[in-house]
């Protein structure tokens, strides 16, 4: 303990000169891994989404119906680089979800919506048709198989190189059997 009236130096540090700048990160150059969001309200098609995007070094959360799609997005570091959204997950029924996304988009993440009608928008909001706030609009049935294929096309896309193999040749079998 200090002695009565005895004062604290206050030290202030003070970058040096002569130091070299600190080289660029290579988190900036570096993308991270591919990452996959999943909020597909039901479980047949949220299973197929993530039989589809199981791919070696890939990122995948898939949500249950009762978390928040939009907190997730906007967790650091990054948006997720896709995201499947169905238009019943969470119980929007005006597709809140998909326009609470949107400022993600302009970032780089990519928007797939899962809905019955990609046409028509929600009554009291005309400016939201889902071919309008979604990059890729898919009406049902949604196989494992047309999934997988969007998704590699739209990794190549984003990241300019093929898309990595699936983690199992299991997957791919599963994928025969769909109907």
């Amino acid at each position: 303990m200090p002695p009565q009236g005895a004062g604290f130096d206050i030290i202030e540090r003070r970058p040096s000169h002569t130091a070299s700048p600190e080289p660029a990160t290579t988190q900036e150059t570096t993308p991270g891994p591919f990452r996959v969001l999943i909020a597909i309200h039901r479980p047949r098609y949220r299973g197929r989404a993530q039989r589809a995007a199981d791919l070696t070094g890939w990122e995948v959360t898939a949500l249950l119906n009762k978390q928040d799609p939009v907190g997730q997005v906007a967790r650091p570091p990054r948006p997720p680089d896709l995201l499947l959204l169905s238009g019943d997950f969470g119980r929007q029924r005006d597709y809140a979800i998909f326009r609470a996304v949107q400022p993600w988009r302009r970032q780089g993440m990519r928007l797939i919506g899962l809905v019955d009608d990609c046409e028509t928008a929600p009554e009291g909001h005309p400016d939201s048709a889902p071919e309008r706030l979604c990059d890729v609009c898919l009406p049902p049935p949604y196989k494992t198989a047309d999934l997988r294929a969007l998704l590699e096309r739209l990794y190549t896309e984003l990241r300019g190189e093929p898309a990595p193999p699936p983690k199992s040749r299991a997957t791919d079998d599963d994928e025969a059997n769909e109907f």
